[in-house]
């Protein structure tokens, strides 16, 4: 059973269960009536044995437990390097293979999309393109005229600290801007005694020979320009940006207006400096032109590099605001908003839309 290296056994009579010889040998029964007596060599090579088989058997079980980790990660675990997760949704690539299979994936993947926390999908019509503040318009991107925006008649909204270039007939703004002129017009007259203004137009500006504002603009049709004159004494006078008058230029954007041709710009908006031209885009828009020194053909572009994922975000007055575009995609553009705070979505009439909304 041992081999040749198994120890002498000697078979002994006995009438006994068991007992141990004089000599320290210790007699086992077994069944045919005699004893097994066992020398200590043979106790130790049975250890040695046994410790062997234990050890052999702790290895067959950690290459079963390896096999078995091993299936379980090729059967259960996705390791398909075609999707990824980017905030917080789920998207697929289609880098080849059974086209029939890709499309499948793609729609049980969007069907699996989750929205960001906060947001949700809204679809923007395609007229909604040509509508809001930041829209671009000039002979090659004319604007249509849809009345999406309130408007008013200054002749009955204006206050007291300007004037009209005709107080009957009906001169036309955008209720927002509106509104805005009116306070710009009342911080002026309190920061300069003066209210010597005159809004000679809004969206249609006379241009012709004699008028003190010489230069026509397609974007007067939108209803957020107004043309600037001002009264000196019985006399009229274009409006140069220069003297206690300059205060509008360097302040009109605390009110959301710009000047639509700013100074050194020419050879980006086709028109050197019209400090009478002034349209208005909102308060955070114009803040942000101000600071960065942008006219609006470089702050439309610069716009365009922000997305939902990475937006511009800016401190206004202690709110912060973040900006993105959405490029349209035709009749109806999906785009994120949030849920529970404000938001203005503008159209650029171009191929994209603004959307500016409250972070905190």
């Amino acid at each position: 059973m041992y081999g040749d290296e198994m120890p002498d056994v000697t078979i002994h009579e006995v009438k006994t269960d068991c007992e141990k010889s004089m000599d320290g040998i210790v007699i086992f029964p077994i069944t045919f009536g005699k004893c097994i007596t066992i020398s200590e060599e043979m106790i130790m090579v049975n250890t040695r044995l046994r410790k062997g088989r234990l050890i052999i058997t702790m290895f067959i079980i950690a290459g079963v437990l390896f096999a078995a980790d091993a299936l379980r990660r090729a059967l259960f675990m996705n390791t398909d390097p075609n999707i990824i997760v980017d905030n917080g949704i789920v998207k697929t690539y289609n880098t080849g293979g059974n086209p029939e299979a890709d499309s499948l994936e793609n729609s049980e993947m969007n069907q699996q999309e989750e929205l960001p926390e906060g947001y949700a999908e809204f679809d923007i019509s395609a007229t909604q393109l040509v509508s809001g503040t930041l829209v671009y318009v000039d002979y090659e991107h004319p604007y249509v005229s849809l009345d999406m925006m309130p408007a008013v008649n200054l002749v009955n909204y204006r206050n007291d600290y300007y004037t009209l270039v005709n107080e009957t007939d009906p001169v036309i703004l955008n209720e927002e801007a509106a509104t805005a002129l009116n306070f710009m017009m009342a911080d002026y007259y309190e920061a300069t005694g003066r209210s010597n203004f005159l809004v000679y137009g809004t969206t249609d500006t006379y241009t012709g020979e004699g008028s003190y504002c010489p230069q026509f603009f397609p974007e007067s049709s939108t209803g957020n320009t107004i043309d600037l004159a001002v009264n000196v004494g019985t006399s009229v006078l274009t409006y140069d940006g220069c003297d206690d008058e300059k205060w509008i230029v360097d302040n009109c954007h605390n009110y959301g207006y710009i000047v639509r041709y700013p100074e050194g710009k020419a050879d980006i908006t086709g028109a050197g400096f019209c400090p009478w031209h002034l349209r208005y885009i909102g308060k955070i828009h114009a803040s942000i032109m101000k600071d960065l020194e942008l006219c609006f053909e470089e702050y439309l572009e610069f716009l365009g590099g922000f997305t939902f994922d990475h937006p511009l975000s800016y401190n206004l007055d202690g709110t912060l605001y973040d900006i993105y575009s959405v490029k349209s995609t035709g009749e109806t553009t999906s785009a994120y908003v949030p849920v529970s705070r404000n938001y203005i979505i503008s159209g650029t009439n171009t191929d994209s839309f603004i959307i500016t909304s409250i972070k905190c």
